[in-house]
Parts: C-alpha cells; structure tokens; sequence
C-alpha cells in the first residue's frame, strides 16, 4: 500500500508515477481524515515546503517513506533522500545529493555536483547549473535558471523565470533577470 498525504494537484501528478506500479493500491490521506497508522509506504504530496515538514514530523521518523521516481525520469548516481519525488522528465546528473522530502518537478534538471538540502522544491523546467546549492525548505519557481556554483539559503523563494547569477542569504525572496532581492 502507498499512502499519498495530499488531496491537490501535486498529489494527483505522484499519483500519475505510481499508477503504472502500484493500481489501485494507493490511498490518499489530509488532516481531516488521517488516522495514527502510518503502516505502508507513504508519500507527502504536498508543494509548500513548510507544510510538507510540518506533516513530515506529524508522522515521525519511523514512518516508512518512499522515495519516487518517474520512469520518464533520468538519475545518475546521484544520492536521493528518503520521501522525495523525481517526476517526469526531470533529470538529475552525477554526484548530485538530494535530501529528504524534497520535490524536483517535471522536465527539472539539475546538473553535476548540486546539493538540495531536505525540503527543498525545484519547479517546472528549473535548471540548476553545476555546484549549485539550495538550502533547507527553499523554493525555486518555475523556469528559474541558477548559475554554476551559487548558493542560495535557508528558507528562500526564487520567483518563476528568474536568472539567480550571485549567492543569496537565508529567508529572503528574489526574482528577476538578473535576481534581486525584494
């Protein structure tokens, strides 16, 4: 049995990954109708970082996570934490860590030697140049272009179609071309 958290539209693009594996042996869960039984696998099919965490430590640390990854998808050896969701067509290229609970949209890519800490969410059709590195629970928006070898921290939201050319402190937003904070 996988278990979806999430009702939304996130939750019905993983449900679309695990169709071809898993019919009709997934159940979907939200806070109105979850039950402490965390038996199964389970996915957290939510897209906002902080509530995918706060749901994260609801179900605990011994909760069995399964980590998704689309057929469509391409990974090459790279390190892929536990609950996060490759979807289709996103590719992630060598020696690329991604943590816990992070979400790499469709058609991402995300090239050598990148590092997502847990949380994180890379939108549609993002790319993450070589060495790039994203802080816990940041968000990059869709079409957004980051560099080789920036930094961005803790807490950030890159706006969609942004060009991030220079590191970026924790907590703050930025968008544009080249990005700037706001």
């Amino acid at each position: 049995m996988i278990n979806i958290y999430g009702k939304g539209g996130h939750a019905k693009v993983v449900n679309s990954v695990l169709w071809n594996r898993h019919p009709k042996q997934v159940k979907f869960w939200n806070d109105d109708d979850y039950e402490k039984d965390t038996r199964g696998h389970w996915v957290i099919a939510i897209g906002n970082n902080n509530n995918r965490k706060k749901i994260a430590n609801k179900l605990g640390k011994d909760c069995d996570y399964a980590t998704i990854v689309a057929d469509s998808a391409s990974v090459h050896d790279s390190d892929i934490g536990q609950g996060s969701q490759i979807l289709h067509r996103a590719i992630i290229q060598v020696g690329t860590y991604i943590g816990e609970h992070c979400i790499i949209n469709t058609s991402a890519s995300i090239d050598h030697d990148c590092r997502l800490d847990d949380f994180t969410f890379i939108g549609p059709n993002a790319t993450l140049c070589g060495g790039v590195e994203i802080g816990e629970c940041s968000f990059i928006g869709a079409g957004s272009v980051i560099l080789p070898y920036v930094k961005i921290g803790k807490n950030c939201m890159i706006g969609a179609g942004s060009v991030v050319t220079k590191d970026m402190p924790d907590n703050v937003t930025a968008y544009g071309n080249p990005a700037k904070i706001k």
